[in-house]
């Protein structure tokens, strides 16, 4: 079915929002089958509407597979920064991204992650919308700027 340009983002961002909808409800990554079914529509449309969102750097496809490897702040494989809420656990990219799970789901947050420097335990935990440590700092490895020259990296 060819769409116009409208039609064509209207149906990326009920992709998107179907992406996340799913993965937050199950905690398991959806695929563009199980989108497709949820939305009415084709696989291939739908998995067309993945590409698009990946090459908008909205989600990222892994590069042997294509299957969603991240959609912001999730992440489909271990990290060290697992996500645990009530009845649920998510992977984060980093520890932003275990910030930004609390904040999209809108609950407590329980990460301890290991400080990339030394290996110790850092609490990155969430309660009522605020950072529980009154310690930490933060630290770039890499420019924000140069995220995108190496997402999986950063």
């Amino acid at each position: 079915m060819n769409m116009t340009d409208e039609e064509r983002d209207y149906f990326d961002r009920w992709v998107r929002v179907e992406i996340y909808a799913r993965w937050i409800k199950s905690g398991v990554v959806p695929d563009a089958s199980d989108v497709a079914q949820a939305l009415n529509r084709d696989v291939a449309a739908t998995e067309a509407s993945f590409q698009r969102l990946a090459a908008a750097k909205v989600l990222t496809l892994a590069p042997v597979t294509g299957r969603l490897w991240m959609a912001y702040p999730f992440s489909a494989v271990p990290t060290p920064y697992r996500v645990r809420t009530t009845g649920r656990a998510y992977w984060a990219n980093c520890a932003w991204d275990a910030f930004g799970i609390a904040a999209m789901i809108g609950q407590d947050a329980t990460t301890v992650a290991p400080c990339a420097d030394c290996g110790e335990p850092i609490d990155l935990s969430i309660r009522s919308g605020a950072v529980a440590s009154e310690t930490g700092f933060v630290h770039f490895v890499v420019p924000p700027r140069k995220f995108w020259d190496n997402v999986a990296f950063t």
